[in-house]
């Protein structure tokens, strides 16, 4: 997911009220900074409200002034420390306490906020904003119940508070509540959002509840605002490549989107020359290192690496959940998994830089949590998207998308702003120490004996009315048969069985699994007689989870990267017959499969017997792979050449 974004800009917030100090000297620097300010002179504005402080270390003003200018300059470190001063001489003052909040919101340090927050009587400020900070860190730290209560509050005192509205939204999100968080956005972009990042939202929203209606009007009236001009207004990346799109569109939502959110950073100095004879530094950074599918399958590449040819940097910025994958990835990296949570963007690109690091690898992109500022830095020789974002993201920061001859063919290069650079089986990497829980009974899974399962877990989004028409056109066919869902929320639970029964499927013939750890849910997934893939947007994580559970899926390619993975997974897993020409050929295939069970017998065996050996789940070989590709993109660097597509080597 990709969160709407909607925040009070600290940097344009001055604190211009007359200082309170008695000492001329202070006076005229405080005076000198403030015509410096008219100019934007910035770094002379700052060294002027220091030298304010120096003479009237207690006057509040001058810090908040100091605080301001420092932000201008993008020293969050340093605004913070100003702010937080100013906020210690006056407590109560809601102006200090929010500049501080939003410095230490830039700056990652969200439990510091709560703190700072607790000095005022929140009962009584009559200003949303420091509300709304609340909300911020609440949300930050996981704790969206508490998080809706504030953006409420903040409502209360300000009902056009457009920035609330939004990211009320967000919270409901997380919470699972699809069709409030759509609402919420509504409310934005009537009084004065971003009209397609917000549309995008709630198209994504009714995508979340299958409220397939809804989704239609939203999308609607999003490709009526793009046909207006999509850089003056852009979707959400992530958002928009979950509805039918072409790559050219895809590519133009991430430019667009960079360059609001990147444009007007300067990148670092370029990178001195480096030790020819130096192992190559690999970093990878992601904020998804717990109970997620990208820590699941890239854990065993980090532990694969050769460390005699390479040094492998993790920077972490998500929670840790104590979670045995968690262990594992740490342990990988040992003394560098560094937790950069806490570091503010450039903070971040800094270290990096500091570290020396040769190829950085994004493995979020424009997905929740996304780091991209850090990248806009460009604090590495080579910067690669990788693994998290199933596309390309327009930014003119990373050299390098790394796919293979399915997802990423380069007659698709014109979509791509970076070069692809191609693997020689699938992009995907996997874990082969994924363990298989016990095979439950069907009876407590809740699905009949002697029916035909057919099943998909992918999340619900993933789930169109042109895809769920043919599955259910399937039920019907295939007397008795079951459809077996994730329940990946009660919104898309209701409304499927309202969909199906439309369709004349009674609400007994869907079956659902709820969430369970990875090691029971593969065990359940054995049930399954065949997985049913989804498009636009294909099984990624889940296909892989479906073939290494010895689950046949089918699915048919689509035209841009999200769309293809799937068709990628089962060449990688030697299953190409599993992979339709197109939409009637997936279902006339389903129902071949389903009727001739022999065929599908083979296919399980045959699936059984190369799952060992097959590129999908050769670890050892997929880690080699990646490396020759890292390498090939360091010496093309040392070479002085510019970035071109690599294609897949034999």
């Amino acid at each position: 997911m990709q969160s709407a974004q909607a925040s009070p800009d600290v940097s344009h917030r001055p604190a211009v009220a007359r200082a309170r100090s008695r000492d001329p000297r202070a006076e005229a620097e405080y005076q000198r900074g403030l015509d410096l300010v008219k100019r934007e002179g910035w770094a002379q504005a700052a060294e002027a409200f220091r030298q304010a402080t120096n003479h009237n270390p207690d006057d509040a003003v001058f810090w908040l002034n100091l605080a301001h200018a420092r932000v201008k300059l993008g020293d969050l470190e340093q605004a913070v420390v100003a702010a937080r001063r100013a906020a210690a001489i006056d407590p109560h003052s809601e102006l200090a306490v929010s500049i501080a909040t939003q410095c230490l919101a830039a700056a990652n340090r969200h439990e510091e906020m709560l703190e700072l927050l607790q000095g005022l009587d929140l009962d009584r400020v009559a200003n949303p904003e420091p509300l709304f900070s609340l909300g911020e860190a609440l949300s930050a730290l996981n704790r969206h119940q508490e998080a809706v209560t504030a953006y409420l509050a903040a409502l209360r005192r300000k009902p056009d508070f457009m920035p609330a509205h939004v990211h009320l939204g967000n919270a409901f999100e997380r919470m699972k509540l699809h069709q409030e968080a759509r609402e919420c956005f509504r409310t934005a972009i009537a009084v004065g959002g971003n009209r397609a990042e917000l549309l995008s939202a709630m198209a994504y929203q009714s995508q979340h509840a299958c409220r397939w209606d809804l989704f239609a009007q939203d999308r609607a009236d999003l490709q009526r605002v793009l046909d207006e001009g999509l850089r003056q207004c852009a979707p959400l990346p992530l958002q928009f490549i979950t509805m039918a799109s072409s790559r050219s569109q895809q590519l133009a939502t991430g430019q667009a989107h960079w360059n609001d959110r990147c444009g007007t950073i300067e990148p670092l100095p370029r990178p001195v020359a480096r030790d020819p004879n130096a192992r190559i530094r690999i970093g990878y950074a992601t904020s998804d290192l717990f109970r997620h599918a990208t820590a699941y399958l890239i854990a065993e590449v980090l532990e694969r690496h050769d460390r005699t040819r390479f040094d492998v940097y993790v920077y972490s910025y998500g929670h840790d959940d104590g979670s045995e994958i968690r262990k594992r990835i740490v342990t990988a990296a040992g003394e560098r998994f560094v937790d950069v949570g806490h570091m503010s963007d450039r903070a971040m690109a800094e270290h990096i830089r500091r570290d020396d690091i040769d190829i950085l690898i994004d493995l979020k992109g424009y997905t929740l949590g996304s780091r991209i500022r850090v990248f806009a830095f460009h604090p590495a020789r080579i910067q690669v998207n990788y693994l998290g974002y199933p596309g390309t993201l327009g930014a003119p920061c990373y050299e390098y998308v790394v796919g293979d001859r399915i997802v990423t063919p380069l007659e698709h290069a014109d979509g791509y702003s970076e070069k692809i650079a191609q693997m020689p089986h699938c992009y995907q990497p996997n874990d082969r120490q994924r363990e298989i829980g016990p095979r439950p009974t069907r009876a407590g899974c809740g699905l009949p004996d002697s029916a035909f399962v057919f099943c998909s877990f992918n999340n619900c989004y993933k789930i169109t009315a042109a895809v769920f028409d043919r599955w259910c056109r399937l039920l019907h066919e295939i007397k008795g048969s079951v459809l077996w869902l994730y329940e990946a929320n009660p919104q898309a639970r209701r409304n499927l069985l309202i969909e199906a029964q439309r369709r004349g499927i009674a609400p007994e013939r869907l079956i659902w699994a709820p969430h369970l750890p990875l090691k029971a849910h593969l065990g359940r997934l054995q049930l399954a007689d065949l997985a049913l893939d989804t498009l636009p947007v294909n099984a990624h994580t889940t296909a892989s989870d479906a073939l290494w559970a010895g689950v046949p899926m089918i699915t048919t390619a689509g035209d841009s990267f999200v769309s293809r993975v799937a068709s990628s997974v089962l060449q990688a897993c030697e299953l190409p017959e599993l992979v339709a020409a197109d939409g009637d050929g997936y279902e006339r295939l389903a129902l071949e499969l389903a009727r001739t069970p022999e065929r599908l017998g083979e296919i399980r065996n045959r699936l059984a017997g190369q799952r060992g050996r097959c590129a999908l789940f050769d670890s050892q070989t997929y880690t080699r792979d990646l490396e020759a590709l890292f390498a090939r993109m360091l010496a093309a660097w040392v070479r002085g050449d510019s970035p071109e597509h690599l294609p897949a080597a034999a």
